[in-house]
C-alpha cells in the first residue's frame, strides 16, 4: 500500500464528495449516556494537580488499597453527551451526514446536554439516558456506567414507544443501519432480532449497509454472545453485513467461538481476525487495535497502517468516530482500505482536538498524517 498517495486521493475525495441534502441516508440505534470524563489524582501540590498517567498505575494503587479501603479524587474535565450511538451520529453529522439516532436521550423532553448534538442528527427518545464515569489515562479509558435506564428495552417496548410505523419511515430512506453498544442494553438482542425479523422485510430500498459494534462484551455469557452473532449474521439476507471490533472485543468473541467449536484461534491478530470471520456470517469484519486496521472480507485479510495521537486530548467516543469515519467512506463509495483510512482518521482528530472533526478538519488531519510520514 502507498500510504502517503491513498491519504491524497482520500483528501482529494473529500473536497468533492457532496451528499444529497434530501437523503437521510444512515439510521443509528440505540443507547444514550451523560458522560463525564475524569481524571483520577495522583498527588496534590497546593493548587497543581498530578494524575495517575496509566492504567497500570492506578491498578497498582487499587491493589494496595486491599483490605484497607481508600480515598480518590477525580476531577472532571468535561461533562458531555454520551454513547456509542450519539457520538457516532454526532460525528456522521459533522462530516455533513443527515442520520436519524434512536436511544434514551431525555423524557419526556430532550436533556440539554443532547440538544448539543449537530443539528444533522434527528435524535428519537425511548426515556432518560445512563450515566457514566470515564476515568481517561494516556494509555487508555475505564468506563464505569449506570445503565438502569436500559432494563425494560426490548422490542415490544421500542416499538409501543416509537410506533411501528415511525419506525419504517425513518429507516426506509436509509442506505445504513448500524446498531451498536449491544452489551450494556440487557435486551439488545431482542431488539437486534425484532428489527431483522419485522422491520427490515418491509423496507423498499434494500439490499442496504448494516454496521454492528458490541462494545466490550466481557461480562457476557457464553450463550449470549454466540446467541448475538447468530442475530447479526440474519442480516445478511437483506445487505451488507460488517461488525467492528477493538482487539479486546475481538479477542473475548474468539474464546467464545473457540469454545463452541472446539478449534483453536492462535494468538497473533491476524489469526483471531480470520478465526472470527470464518465461524460468523459476515461479510466485513473490522478490527481496530490501537496502531491499525485489520479488515476481514470476501477479498481476504489486509492490515491498513494507523497513526497514533501522541497526547490525546480525549478517548472516550474514539471507536465510535472511527466507526463513523469508516461508514462514511463506504457510504461514498470508497474501498474497505480507503474507508478503514478513514475511520482512523476522523478518530484520530477526534482523540487529539477533543471534538468531531468537520469535512474540512479531516482533510487537514489526513495533509498532516501524510507529511508526518
Amino acid at each position: 500500500m502507498d500510504l502517503s498517495a491513498r491519504l491524497d486521493d482520500l483528501s482529494s475525495h473529500l473536497e468533492t464528495f457532496d451528499p444529497n441534502p434530501e437523503e437521510v441516508p444512515v439510521f443509528i440505534g440505540l443507547d444514550g449516556y451523560i458522560d463525564k470524563i475524569q481524571k483520577v489524582v495522583q498527588a496534590q501540590d497546593g493548587q497543581s494537580r498530578l494524575y495517575y498517567p496509566t492504567i497500570d498505575t492506578f491498578a497498582k494503587r487499587i491493589e494496595r488499597a486491599a483490605g484497607l479501603s481508600a480515598q480518590l479524587e477525580l476531577v472532571s474535565q468535561e461533562v458531555k453527551l454520551g454513547g456509542n450511538a450519539p457520538i457516532m451520529a454526532h460525528a456522521l453529522a459533522s462530516l455533513g451526514v443527515l442520520n436519524y439516532c434512536l436511544g434514551n436521550f431525555g423524557s419526556p423532553v430532550i436533556d440539554p446536554l443532547f440538544e448539543q448534538i449537530h443539528s444533522q442528527s434527528k435524535l428519537i427518545s425511548l426515556g432518560a439516558p445512563a450515566e457514566t464515569n470515564a476515568l481517561e489515562f494516556d494509555d487508555g479509558k475505564l468506563i464505569l456506567s449506570e445503565v438502569s435506564p436500559f432494563q425494560t428495552i426490548d422490542w415490544n417496548f421500542v416499538k409501543e414507544t416509537v410506533g411501528m410505523a415511525n419506525l419504517t419511515r425513518y429507516c426506509n430512506s436509509t442506505k445504513f443501519i448500524a446498531l451498536v453498544d449491544w452489551c450494556n442494553l440487557p435486551l439488545a438482542t431482542d431488539v437486534w432480532r425484532g428489527i431483522s425479523q419485522e422491520l427490515i422485510p418491509q423496507l423498499t430500498n434494500s439490499p442496504r449497509h448494516f454496521f454492528f459494534d458490541l462494545a466490550d462484551p466481557t461480562k457476557k455469557s457464553q450463550t449470549a454472545i454466540e446467541e448475538v452473532l447468530e442475530v447479526i449474521g440474519s442480516f445478511s439476507k437483506y445487505g451488507t453485513v460488517t461488525l467492528g471490533l477493538n482487539e479486546n472485543e475481538a479477542r473475548r468473541l474468539a474464546k467464545t467461538i473457540e469454545i463452541q467449536t472446539g478449534k483453536s484461534a492462535g494468538d497473533e491478530l491476524n489469526e483471531v481476525c480470520l478465526f472470527i470471520y470464518e465461524h460468523t456470517n459476515l461479510t466485513n469484519l473490522l478490527v481496530h487495535p490501537l496502531n491499525r486496521s485489520i479488515i476481514v472480507s470476501p477479498q481476504g485479510i489486509q492490515a491498513i497502517p494507523g497513526q497514533v495521537v501522541a497526547k490525546p486530548r480525549i478517548s472516550t467516543g474514539g471507536g465510535d468516530n472511527l466507526n463513523a469515519g469508516f461508514c462514511f467512506g463506504q457510504l461514498a463509495g470508497y474501498s474497505l482500505e480507503d474507508s478503514a483510512l478513514l475511520g482512523m482518521a476522523t478518530s484520530g482528530a477526534y482523540v487529539q482536538n477533543g471534538k468531531s472533526p468537520s469535512r474540512s478538519e479531516l482533510i487537514f488531519y489526513l495533509q498532516n498524517w501524510k507529511n508526518n510520514l
